[in-house]
């Protein structure tokens, strides 16, 4: 901008304020008045002094004339009633249709209540209109100005009436009768509504979060966005756990030489690298503490004792079948049956599966065996039971049915203390608790005799003795 002065005061303390018409307006920061540029005699056929163009705005309000878009919107904003901030008056701008090129504030500016807001619009290029003190003063004062807003600015096609008050309702509708696009704008609480009054169709703005408030079907599909988002999120950090998992086993797995000691290795180490890779020694040695300290022993797949696939079908039968019983459910999950084998053999069933299966895991074994496991999924759980076949399978040999069922239940009771012994009066007990029917029953039914000492005895699975007037029974072989 070029050195210029305003025409009333003399004063070059100026700013542009706006280009009404094609010419620039600019606003004396002393006087408060605004003046146009003198205009060339290329511009116009006629000179236009900086007087005529400012007498021709009625009360310091300049008249808007056609834009490009072929209108203007324009702000009327009670600034006693409501506040507006920046980001706020964007969102009312991405609203209409035609720029928003008039804002225009109604108050009592002598107010002590109203601090510096009347700087902080004029700063933004609002119009501030003076009304005196008053119930309901800055809401007449808006009425008799927007009224008559077609003469002042006669290609408004928009108008946004900002004020909760109910009084500017008839500005609303007499606008709306002069064939202009009106949003009411209120506010209650921290959410300002923006109502279109020609088709009904309202927006909402939270002003805390100074961002719009989506509409319950677009909120829904953010719903289901973040749920999907999440539950994919969930997968692949179970999927990455579980490879960390049996990553750490397999690292467990490994053996170092007894003679090599964690302060040994980091000596030799320090004497090998150089000083800008020792950290990289420092997280190893770390490593092997926390093996010998907090990890609890783990065997390795090869000291456990289950040496082929047949093996371990039947301990995952009798694993399954003893956790229905015991949880009365159809199925098990499989990270149950996880924890169980581990808990018996402390030993993971996934590296197991490996030893026989590369690439493969407990649950693509049972999905491997149809025949003996059905499997399900029950929504991000895999479930077990064993496959009708096999259960019925199982009956055709009553004695061994009945062995196992009785193993789960000595098994069970015997928890605590794997391989003790245990009263056969308590195990009968706990048989007609689970069952419904007394053990001796149960071995006439099946033609085994009715004597339960004497069918523990005829079983390889148990062990038995007599300890004072009391039977004891025990798990004949227990793995430790």
């Amino acid at each position: 901008m070029g050195y210029m002065k305003c025409p009333r005061c003399e004063s070059d303390e100026v700013r542009k304020n706006g280009r009404p018409n094609g010419h620039q307006r600019y606003l004396c920061k002393a006087c408060r008045k605004h003046f146009f540029e003198r205009l060339s005699p290329q511009s116009f056929s006629r000179q236009c002094t900086e007087t005529e163009l400012s007498e021709a705005i009625p009360q310091g309000i300049e008249s808007a004339t056609t834009t490009e878009s072929g209108g203007i919107s324009i702000l009327l904003l009670d600034a006693e009633n409501l506040k507006l901030k920046v980001n706020t008056e964007q969102f009312l701008a991405g609203l209409c249709d035609y720029p928003l090129q008039v804002k225009i504030a109604f108050a009592n500016w002598k107010n002590p209540s109203i601090g510096k807001l009347d700087a902080e619009l004029y700063d933004r290029g609002y119009e501030l209109i003076h009304v005196p003190g008053g119930a309901n003063s800055a809401d007449g004062k808006m009425i008799a100005f927007g009224a008559a807003i077609l003469y002042r600015y006669r290609d408004v096609k928009q108008v946004f009436v900002c004020s909760s008050d109910g009084l500017l309702n008839h500005l609303c509708n007499q606008l709306q009768n002069q064939g202009l696009t009106v949003f009411r704008v209120r506010r209650q609480n921290s959410v300002l509504s923006v109502e279109n009054c020609q088709n009904g169709e309202s927006k909402h703005y939270s002003c805390e979060r100074e961002e719009e408030i989506p509409s319950f079907e677009e909120l829904a599909n953010q719903v289901t966005e973040l749920l999907k988002a999440e539950h994919k999120s969930i997968d692949e950090r179970i999927a990455r756990f579980s490879t960390v998992a049996e990553l750490f086993q397999e690292r467990h797995t490994i053996v170092f030489p007894s003679t090599t000691s964690p302060a040994a290795l980091s000596d030799s180490a320090e004497d090998k690298i150089s000083s800008g890779t020792k950290e990289c020694v420092t997280p190893l040695v770390v490593d092997l503490d926390i093996e010998s300290q907090k990890v609890p022993e783990t065997k390795s797949v090869n000291s456990i004792g289950i040496n082929s696939l047949d093996d371990l079908e039947k301990i995952l039968v009798a694993m399954i079948a003893k956790a229905i019983v015991e949880l009365k459910q159809n199925a098990i999950f499989v990270t149950r049956i996880k924890k169980q084998f581990y808990t018996k053999y402390q030993c993971h069933a996934d590296l197991l599966v490996k030893k026989f299966l590369p690439d493969s895991s407990l649950i693509n074994y049972f999905k491997s065996r149809p025949s003996v496991f059905k499997m399900e999924l029950l929504g991000n759980e895999h479930q077990v039971a064993i496959a009708p076949k096999a259960a019925a399978a199982s009956k055709t040999d009553p004695s061994a049915a009945l062995e196992a069922s009785i193993e789960n239940i000595v098994l069970a009771l015997t928890a605590k203390s794997p391989g003790n012994y245990i009263g056969i009066n308590q195990v009968a007990t706990e048989f007609h608790k689970q069952y419904g029917q007394p053990i001796t029953k149960k071995l006439q039914s099946l033609h085994l005799g009715s004597n339960f000492y004497d069918f523990l005895q005829s079983c390889q699975k148990f062990k038995v003795q007599k300890k004072g007037k009391e039977h004891q029974v025990a798990i004949a072989k227990v793995t430790d």
